[in-house]
């Protein structure tokens, strides 16, 4: 009796991680993934405002570059004339001029 071959399917790198049961729902349900993943929402107003929810805290706070804490790693803003114009337990409001925003994890 012949034996069968079996085939394992191996995730390539290009598929990107697998999502969280929390990512399913979220999408299922059309709820907000910042709410639910607790992620940062980024809202930007040209390149002089940018709002930030969901963020832990301040790390580096100078005229030129600000960079905060969130679950999901570190935000960098480059500009000039940079200040923190509101700052709430949820929110976070950058005034300045804008020039660069990074993400690092």
């Amino acid at each position: 009796m012949p034996r069968k071959k079996r085939t394992v399917k191996k995730r390539s790198k290009q598929e990107g991680p697998k999502a969280s049961l929390k990512e399913k729902m979220s999408e299922l349900f059309e709820i907000p993934k910042d709410i639910v993943l607790n992620v940062p929402k980024l809202t930007m107003i040209g390149n002089g405002d940018l709002l930030i929810e969901n963020f832990k805290g301040i790390i580096e706070y100078d005229d030129d570059r600000i960079r905060i804490n969130t679950n999901s790693g570190i935000i960098k803003i480059s500009g000039t004339r940079l200040g923190i114009k509101e700052i709430t337990s949820e929110d976070l409001m950058v005034n300045g001029e804008i020039s660069s925003l990074e993400f690092l994890k």
